[in-house]
């Protein structure tokens, strides 16, 4: 019960942090951010890659060559600035996945047992299927708090 309070608070934190994020530019290297270089393989299913992910890239994608900025379609996806909030399940250290997923680009990233989460670039997204480190990866949905009468 405990380690589930405190990946719910991580993960509050984490989207308190995101959502702060949108007002203000943040400057990156040019060495994180990748440019989007192609679709996802077709008809590719990924162990790894969420589905949705794969749909956000191509969405990112398409976008970018129209030379438009990206709007994504679907607000329970959180995307901040070019990056979406991901959850990825570690294949075993997550330390060495956080580590990797930095080296993507990864921004603000909060670790829990298995789990790291934090912004992703979404140019990034079909180099996630490479990583030995990862098992799973996955958009992190906005949560709905209810709202009180």
């Amino acid at each position: 019960m405990t380690a589930t309070r405190a990946l719910t608070s991580s993960c509050i934190v984490l989207a308190a942090t995101t959502l702060s994020c949108g007002s203000f530019s943040v400057a990156w290297s040019d060495e994180a951010m990748v440019e989007p270089s192609g679709p996802y393989p077709a008809g590719k299913s990924s162990a790894k890659v969420g589905a949705e992910l794969r749909a956000l890239y191509e969405a990112y994608r398409e976008a970018r060559q129209r030379g438009l900025p990206f709007h994504s379609d679907n607000p329970q996806w959180p995307v901040v600035e070019d990056r979406v909030v991901i959850d990825a399940t570690a294949a075993a250290d997550a330390g060495a996945l956080e580590t990797d997923l930095i080296g993507l680009g990864l921004r603000h990233p909060a670790a829990f047992g298995r789990m790291v989460s934090g912004q992703l670039p979404i140019s990034a997204i079909p180099a996630l299927d490479a990583l030995r480190s990862l098992a799973f990866v996955r958009a992190a949905a906005r949560r709905q708090s209810p709202r009180s009468p």
